[in-house]
């Protein structure tokens, strides 16, 4: 290693479904069926009450919330004056029995929003009163303590209030906390929350409604729902005091790394680490090993102080390896020490691996990026924006553009295991499925790209497509050649066919960009007739297929492979003249796309119109292409497209 440099990166992090470190929290937005009417920006008060302080002769306090920053507030489509609504989150079985024996000393929340009577410079809470309380259940509704406190006029201000009597925090007890109200205006947006993608977290996300009462029904029932995948976590939270708070903790929860890298060149391991204690973490001690070489120890004072379960992201940079090993080097953090003592969880070591290749036997890169979409989601013409520019800036087949649609008519079923385990949200992004890419603003995802095809690859695709006679399949033929000799090259990796459509539709986008600068969609309505590229319509396993690349190869031989893509009825495709045809070279052990290649919508040569060479002018000059459009001065058996003067065809050369 040359040297390592830590930086802590002032963002929080969520983790999605893939593996891959994300560079940063996922927002969420808004999911088919979500029954939330209005959502306006989230700008808290200048003006906060203090925090509540441990209670008398106890000698640690803490703060816990499942949330994230606030970023909205909502209000309800069939919220009315006088009905109650209530938020919760859950104090799970994990906690109880970490904080067994300290106490409940208190909770803060955020005071609402009244629609009608805030301006753009004061944010005005018309709920005067509001109940707290603890309950072990939600579904039959009976706190065993309640609490009522007085809240202040400004809306968007954060509060916090003591427990006239703490609870003391028993093992194995899970319960409930929160608080409910009644609402003064239907314009009473009061649901404050962080927007964020907690995964398959929901215990955050409980909203309770109680109807006004009525002569028929004077004594109606609390409904409580969770809504945590739709609108993230409620920001709200506890305060935990006691003598025996865990203390010094700090857990490795995930890494990022690059696909690969040459011999002695320089690359950067990212780390997220979260604060499992009650007292805060100023700095953190790390040793790290690379392959074989000696372990180094390493000092990071952190810029802020990190509270309990909150996380952050540090980078490990000019990170070097000598040794090539293209069956993947590996990268080994621990953190030693918290604040200078020594870190008592046991989830302080994560281990990584890195590709590393020898100087100048790598292949250049292309770029899968599959990005997430529906028609449903109004944030999504942001990754629209952004596939297009890429589509316009891309024309050489260096980046190649997938538009994986969820839950809306353009959805297929053979994508949705690329959706589950890469999307972190809609739109997202995947390149490579390695790393998230910032799907907007455009400069910010050309820029991921560009660094990612700085990586070497260890193996290389190529193919030529056809249409087959009926028109109800792509023909593939495909050249494969590797970096290094593999004995194991079928155990390392496969291929996997699909097929894009572009110019489908026109179908109805939501937009939330009018009267925005998003470009193209400012002047538009929230509804928009839209016509899509990129479509992603068919892959034949988003594993690939098993056969597709020899039990052994010898490095820089080409080896070749023919496949047929039979459509089917849930490909969905609406003209076959508009599709992309795609390989993806896989890697079977990590998942990732090592390599692809993509043969663009107009060069497909259908059957019908391919000729023998034997059709050939022997008087005239001729000129073979690929399918790509490359000249090719010695084709080898394949697909091309022959120019003799002014007249072009596709031929088939044995």
């Amino acid at each position: 290693m040359k040297k390592i440099l830590l930086t802590l990166l002032a963002c929080i992090v969520a983790l999605g479904a893939s593996s891959a470190l994300q560079k940063a929290p996922r927002m969420l937005t808004t999911s088919p069926g979500a029954s939330f009417g209005t959502a306006v920006p989230f700008t808290p008060a200048d003006t906060k009450v203090p925090m509540a302080k441990r209670a008398a002769g106890q000698t640690m306090s803490m703060t816990y919330s499942p949330a994230y920053d606030p970023y909205q507030a909502i209000a309800f489509q069939d919220q009315e004056t006088g009905m109650q609504m209530a938020q919760a989150f859950q104090f799970t079985r994990t906690l109880t029995n970490e904080f067994a024996g300290n106490k409940l000393t208190g909770m803060f929340f955020y005071t609402g929003i009244n629609m009608n009577a805030s301006t753009e410079t004061s944010s005005v809470n018309t709920i005067k009163k509001a109940t707290m309380f603890l309950a072990y259940d939600l579904q039959n509704f009976e706190p065993f303590y309640t609490q009522t406190v007085d809240l202040p006029e400004a809306g968007g201000t954060l509060v916090s209030f003591q427990f006239d009597t703490p609870y003391e925090i028993v093992a194995n007890k899970p319960l409930y906390i929160g608080f409910y109200y009644y609402l003064s205006s239907p314009q009473d947006a009061t649901v404050i929350i962080d927007g964020r993608d907690h995964g398959n977290d929901a215990t955050g996300g409980w909203i309770g409604f109680r109807p006004v009462a009525t002569d028929d029904v004077p004594n109606p029932s609390w409904s409580f729902n969770n809504f945590a995948d739709r609108l993230g976590f409620l920001c709200l939270g506890t305060v935990i005091s006691g003598d025996n708070l865990p203390t010094d903790k700090v857990s490795l929860d995930e890494y990022d790394v690059q696909p690969s890298v040459y011999e002695n060149d320089p690359f950067d391991f990212y780390f997220l680490f979260t604060n499992n204690a009650a007292n805060d973490i100023n700095s953190i001690d790390c040793e790290v090993t690379v392959g074989t070489a000696p372990a180094e120890t390493v000092h990071l004072d952190l810029d802020q102080p990190l509270s309990y379960s909150k996380s952050a992201v540090a980078t490990l940079s000019d990170l070097t390896c000598s040794t090539p090993d293209v069956q993947r080097v590996p990268v080994t953090v621990t953190i030693t020490k918290v604040n200078g003592n020594p870190n008592k969880d046991e989830n302080k070591t994560i281990a990584g691996a890195i590709q590393v290749l020898p100087t100048g036997k790598g292949y250049q890169r292309n770029v899968v990026i599959e990005e997430f979409t529906g028609t449903w989601c109004g944030f999504c013409p942001q990754g629209i924006v952004t596939m297009e520019a890429l589509r316009e800036k891309y024309t050489d087949g260096s980046v190649i553009p997938v538009a994986v649609h969820y839950q809306d008519p353009m959805a297929v079923d053979s994508y949705f295991p690329v959706t589950q385990a890469y999307s972190s949200g809609f739109p997202s992004a995947v390149l490579n499925r390695s790393t998230m890419a910032y799907i907007y603003p455009t400069d910010d995802c050309v820029n991921d790209i560009e660094l990612f095809k700085t990586y070497p690859a260890p193996a290389t695709v190529t193919a030529t497509a056809m249409f087959n006679e009926k028109k109800n399949g792509v023909i593939f033929n495909t050249k494969s050649a590797f970096s290094y000799d593999n004995d194991k090259a079928s155990e390392d990796y496969i291929l996997a066919f699909a097929v894009t459509e572009d110019n489908v539709g026109p179908y109805e986008q939501n937009s939330n960009y009018p009267g925005t600068s998003l470009p193209g969609w400012g002047d538009k309505p929230a509804k928009v007739e839209t016509i899509y590229n990129d479509v992603a319509r068919q892959i034949n396993s988003a594993r690939g297929l098993l056969g597709t690349i020899p039990e052994s190869v010898v490095a820089g031989q080409e080896y070749e492979y023919t496949y047929e893509l039979k459509f089917t009825a849930d490909s969905k495709i609406e003209h076959w003249i508009n599709l992309n045809a795609i390989v993806y070279l896989l890697n079977r052990k990590t998942g990732i796309v090592e390599n692809a290649c993509m043969v663009k919508a107009g060069d497909l040569a259908a059957i019908d119109n391919v000729f023998t060479d034997a059709d050939a002018d022997a008087d005239a000059p001729v000129e073979y292409y690929n399918l790509q459009g490359i000249r090719v001065s010695e084709p080898a058996a394949g697909i091309y497209i022959r120019r003799q003067g002014s007249t072009a065809k596709v031929v088939a050369i044995d």
